[in-house]
């Protein structure tokens, strides 16, 4: 009889432990910190020499150019025996990358890669393209990309030269929506890469605490709060741009605060103290308040236009240049001689090239003679035609389209207007002017 029960017992045990390994495979858990890569050490061997779990993916070069040799090392190795090689000559024209999908759960956020890569002599020649490094792409659920200009959509460091293995450790945001995240080892150029014991990993999420108000979602981390009124303050100065642009906007912006820069270098894997994602509206920053972005979240769904009068926009907005008005700095430059013309501020590669002291405060007066002349109605309108244009003639079509005048014309006004500005008391502009910190 004790037998007998010991043995219901054990079938019982099983049958639980059985209904518990069922239950977790149905949960499909995220495994945070875990390498998703298949033989990411390069170690196990299929077809034609390319390691298990990896495809060979053309990059540049069409059949016929000299290739790029590649495959297993068995003398060189980080971990394990093996690693990846490519190696090409100056005259190397088809290239190849290494690659392997992996499917990321619904609502994926960041992804860290590691990877250690060593090289010898890289260097790119004529008619090769800057690649050494690790390459990630993103896609949505139906496996379509969220752009398709770049072969790639983040990247870590280009390497050039000769060194020993050396880690890439880096994380990345991702795309909201990402379903498919592949991984790519890359040599686009003359010389040798040794690829190996390669990661791609979900990071654990952190422990965000939160608050909203209309327009935003607030995140701190424990301990670190923001301070008192400061997120009253962000919402407050919402409502102000709206105010000054005539609009209404239900757009939500999530605002990340890091307690300093080091945390959010970290984090982030990032070399500044600030990182802002568009599409998903995400402003992440070591600044308590904001009064810069936000200007530009709000206009962005009426379209982008250049990126001197999106600039300018937020400068007018605020109406200060390093302690000066906007118009009296662009009434000096034009009284020096230096004010930029229109043609130069909007042709990108001129704009680019000019002192953004010069630049800025200048489309930013300008900005403003069109707002106060014709209100801020027209000027959204005006976003939208200039939506993607980056030159003097998108520009100045642009502007007639919208206000019926050509663009030489309201320049001239615009001059004008800036000619009756008062200087008497403003002293010589600080030369550091030329360089002052965004607001």
């Amino acid at each position: 009889m004790i037998i007998r029960l010991r043995q219901l017992l054990a079938v019982a045990g099983v049958m639980v432990a059985m209904a518990a390994l069922l239950s977790s495979c149905g949960e499909k858990k995220t495994r945070y910190d875990t390498n998703l890569l298949e033989n990411g050490s390069f170690e196990h061997l299929g077809k034609r020499g390319i390691p298990t779990g990896w495809t060979l993916v053309n990059f540049r070069g069409i059949v016929g150019q000299d290739e790029v040799r590649y495959g297993v090392d068995n003398t060189e190795a980080h971990d394990g025996n093996r690693s990846f090689k490519f190696e090409a000559d100056p005259g190397t024209r088809r290239f190849y990358a290494l690659s392997q999908e992996i499917k990321v759960p619904e609502g994926t956020t960041h992804v860290r890669l590691r990877g250690w890569m060593q090289i010898d002599q890289v260097n790119r020649k004529d008619g090769q393209w800057a690649q050494c490094n690790f390459l990630l792409t993103f896609y949505d659920g139906t496996h379509h990309r969220f752009q398709e200009l770049r072969f790639a959509d983040k990247r870590t460091r280009l390497k050039f030269g000769t060194h020993t293995w050396a880690e890439e450790n880096r994380k990345f945001r991702i795309p909201r929506g990402t379903r498919y995240v592949t991984v790519s080892c890359i040599l686009g150029m003359d010389g040798i890469a040794w690829f190996d014991n390669v990661s791609l990993e979900i990071p654990k999420p952190l422990d965000w605490q939160t608050a909203e108000t209309t327009n935003y979602v607030f995140h701190w981390l424990p301990g670190h709060p923001f301070p008192e009124h400061a997120i009253e303050n962000q919402q407050r100065m919402f409502n102000y741009v709206c105010s000054r642009l005539h609009v209404k906007s239900n757009i939500r912006i999530g605002y990340y605060l890091y307690p300093d820069t080091a945390t959010i270098r970290r984090i982030l894997s990032i070399k500044g103290y600030q990182y802002i994602s568009w599409d998903d509206r995400e402003l992440h920053t070591i600044n308590t308040n904001d009064q810069h972005e936000l200007i530009h979240f709000i206009t962005d769904p009426y379209g982008k236009p250049l990126r001197a009068m999106a600039e300018g926009l937020v400068f007018y907005l605020h109406d200060d240049w390093g302690g000066y008005p906007i118009d009296k700095v662009a009434a000096y430059w034009l009284a020096t001689k230096q004010l930029p013309s229109l043609q130069n501020m909007t042709d990108y590669n001129t704009f680019a090239r000019i002192n953004a002291g010069l630049t800025i405060p200048s489309m930013a007066s300008f900005t403003g003679f069109l707002i106060k002349r014709w209100g801020p109605e027209k000027l959204l309108a005006l976003f939208g035609k200039l939506n993607g244009a980056n030159s003097w003639n998108g520009f100045s079509a642009g502007v007639e389209k919208v206000y019926g005048v050509p663009c030489t014309d309201l320049e001239d006004a615009w001059h004008a207007a800036l000619r009756g500005v008062d200087l008497t008391d403003l002293p010589p502009l600080k030369p550091n002017l030329l360089k002052p910190k965004a607001p």
